[in-house]
């Protein structure tokens, strides 16, 4: 549709066919004349107690003079600015309508634009997707300003196959360090290569980390092992006291024999009164000490017998 003559700038230039300035004629100025050689008879000097209610009366007068010559004022200004009032309602009404068009023009602009945007940047996302060998995601590398119209698709083609270059070559270079495809993957979420190597040191770091305290986990655990077993071998040797048979004056063990045979029970009576048993004591080196120790205070005769 053509709208060249519909409406143009010309058509709406205001013209003002008939308008009257400064004809308005008041008695304004002879009231602010007459205001102002009255108003030195209202000095304040003039006023103390004894005339405190002429003052007052004074003041009264003053206020409605002066509220009836503002509402006056008031008046005249509503019925002089009718006119403009009405002059100004009609244009704004026509500005109004003129905006509502032109912003329904721009609705249709904005999706023409939108359209376009969409179709370059599907032929934008062909043509990166054909030589995307390493699966980047398009979204990374994809520039805003390409959708624009002064963005020439060749330039757009030649920055994709440089992009692509760079990409190809980082990846290489990534594929010959340890954790190859952890780092791949990383990559391809920021595309930024020193990030990559940086990532690659802080999880050989962590590595290193973990391998320092499995050997500290595992010396521990060894530490321990020789300590329980060192614990275990005392508790053996503990149990396996010295045996020994009291017959007479005591003797202290300075060996732990390791044989155990239980002599048998002998009765004899050597002196009158007396008994004479023979028995076999299982402990630790400190009781039989403290055995041979009770005996001798007890004056008990005892003699050791090797077994």
């Amino acid at each position: 549709m053509n709208t060249d003559l519909a409406i143009k700038e010309t058509d709406l230039e205001l013209v003002v066919s008939q308008k009257t300035l400064g004809s308005l004629v008041t008695n304004a100025k002879q009231i602010r004349d007459l205001v102002k050689t009255s108003l030195p008879k209202y000095d304040i000097s003039n006023y103390n107690d004894d005339n405190i209610d002429q003052a007052k009366k004074d003041k009264a007068s003053l206020n409605k003079a002066a509220k009836t010559l503002n509402a006056k004022r008031l008046e005249i200004e509503r019925e002089f600015m009718k006119p403009f009032g009405e002059f100004k309602e009609v244009v704004n009404e026509t500005v109004q309508l003129i905006s509502q068009c032109s912003s329904q023009i721009d609705d249709i602009i904005k999706q023409n634009e939108q359209i376009y945007k969409e179709t370059k940047r599907a032929a934008i996302k062909d043509y990166f997707e054909s030589n995307n060998v390493n699966l980047i995601d398009f979204e990374k590398i994809l520039k805003p300003e390409w959708l624009n119209k002064t963005y020439k698709e060749k330039s757009i083609f030649l920055e994709i196959d440089s992009t692509l270059s760079k990409i190809d070559n980082d990846v290489a270079t990534i594929e010959s360090l340890e954790d190859a495809d952890v780092l791949v993957t990383y990559y391809k979420d920021t595309l930024n290569l020193n990030s990559t190597i940086q990532y690659s040191n802080r999880l050989k770091e962590q590595r290193e980390r973990a391998r320092v305290a499995e050997e500290a986990r595992k010396k521990a655990e060894e530490e321990n092992l020789k300590v329980q077993s060192e614990k275990a071998q005392k508790n053996l040797e503990e149990k396996q006291a010295p045996t020994t048979l009291f017959v007479g004056t005591i003797q202290r063990e300075t060996e732990i024999p390791e044989v155990k045979i239980e002599a048998p029970s002998i009765p004899q009576e050597s002196k009158p009164g007396l008994l004479t048993r023979a028995f076999k004591v299982t402990t630790t080196r400190e009781n039989i000490i403290a055995l041979g120790d009770f005996m001798n205070e007890n004056g008990i005769d005892f003699d050791k017998i090797e077994i």
